[in-house]
């Protein structure tokens, strides 16, 4: 296989990884994938629809989109009206993602409070009967908790 068509493929794999992972839709999750991938110095328009075969409207819609989820941004050229999208916060993507896993680990941590508490005062035999599956489950999370934490913290140290 040539090197386009390997990156081709991780783009396809990539791509669906990002429609389920940030809730994209499909062409969105591989203009964003393309980016990630992208040797240039940025994107353009016209290069997504290019890159993509989409009509103007949906490469439009999608860039939109991800511009609006902060996922990319973009920058012009002194005496180019074209827009050239990158990556937003190239440095900061696994700590954002990072940031993203841990604000759910600590909700469903919270939750997981919340049912203890009201399964100890109104159904005490249930709360009895989970103690050991939720002792397991908390472990857990305060586990990863810790984890994503030092990583996070290991991450910026290697920021440029």
């Amino acid at each position: 296989m040539s090197k386009e068509e390997v990156k081709d493929k991780l783009i396809e794999d990539l791509g669906i990884h990002f429609e389920t992972e940030y809730d994209l839709p499909p062409l969105a999750a591989r203009i964003f994938a393309s980016l990630v991938l992208t040797e240039e110095d940025g994107l353009t328009f016209e290069d997504c629809i290019h890159k993509r075969g989409a009509s103007k409207s949906s490469i439009s819609t999608s860039l939109n989109l991800l511009l609006q989820r902060e996922f990319v941004k973009y920058y012009t050229k002194s005496g180019d009206r074209r827009r050239y999208f990158i990556l937003a916060d190239k440095n900061t993507f696994f700590i954002k993602k990072l940031n993203r896993s841990l604000k759910h680990l600590e909700r469903e941590g919270n939750i997981l409070q919340k049912i203890s508490e009201y399964n100890e005062k109104f159904r005490p035999e249930k709360h009895i009967e989970n103690r050991k599956k939720r002792e397991v489950y908390t472990k857990c999370i305060l586990d990863m908790t810790s984890t994503l934490k030092t990583t996070i913290e290991e991450l910026k140290k290697h920021q440029k």
